[in-house]
């Protein structure tokens, strides 16, 4: 089981992080930073360049040498919010347990979980999502990557251990993925006729219909043809 407030921590660093070094940060890094906390504190993305740039302590000037229009930065704001937590998210699985099984079953499960202890980022960033797919679907599928790697080295892991047997190694991260993906959808925003469920059931089925599938099929072929 993960430890409670594991995920506020990982969104903590993901947000405010800052380069190693002299610990400067740059006008780039302060806008993005300003517009992830102002994500959270508005519930959305409306608020104006001016009120931004304000919040940065940058020149309004400024903005337009970092960033070309604001729905640009939006899209920063947003694949920075998804992907910074990653890295950490990856290195506390790793540690967590030896397991290949249980590594793979907290990779399917965290963002669920994650969503029970980060409603209000987790609210915002589903928002964002939906908008940003409408416009820049490349944006949406650039985001995942990280997430879709990380998820499709465990499988093989998991795989190289005899304990699943993946048929289509591609196909099968892009359909384990879309489902966590549409999970936590339905979840932060309540899409169709489903009430809400609990949050922690909900992980563990979807982890188990997961399982399932990676232990139903034939022979794994790294070499697949991608989706």
């Amino acid at each position: 089981m993960l430890e409670p407030g594991w995920a506020e921590r990982m969104t903590r660093h993901a947000v405010d992080r800052r380069p190693a070094g002299t610990g400067f940060v740059g006008p780039r890094a302060k806008l993005i930073a300003a517009g992830q906390r102002l994500l959270l504190e508005k519930g959305d993305s409306e608020y104006t360049i001016e009120e931004l740039v304000r919040r940065a302590g940058v020149a309004i000037k400024t903005f337009y040498r970092c960033f070309p229009n604001k729905e640009e930065f939006l899209r920063t704001v947003f694949t920075t919010s998804v992907t910074g937590a990653l890295p950490r998210i990856r290195e506390y699985i790793l540690a967590a347990s030896g397991d290949p099984l249980e590594r793979l079953r907290m990779a399917v499960t965290w963002p669920l979980v994650w969503h029970r202890e980060n409603e209000s980022l987790s609210r915002v960033i589903a928002h964002e999502h939906v908008r940003i797919a409408r416009t820049s679907p490349e944006t949406i599928a650039a985001t995942g990557r990280p997430y879709e790697a990380f998820v499709r080295e465990l499988i093989a892991d998991a795989a190289a251990a005899g304990l699943v047997r993946p048929a289509n190694l591609d196909w099968d991260v892009h359909i384990i993925t879309s489902i966590v993906t549409t999970s936590f959808h339905t979840l932060v925003l309540g899409m169709g006729e489903m009430p809400e469920p609990d949050r922690g059931a909900l992980a563990e089925n979807v982890w188990r219909f997961c399982l399932t599938a990676l232990r139903g099929c034939g022979p794994a072929s790294a070499g697949a043809t991608a989706p």
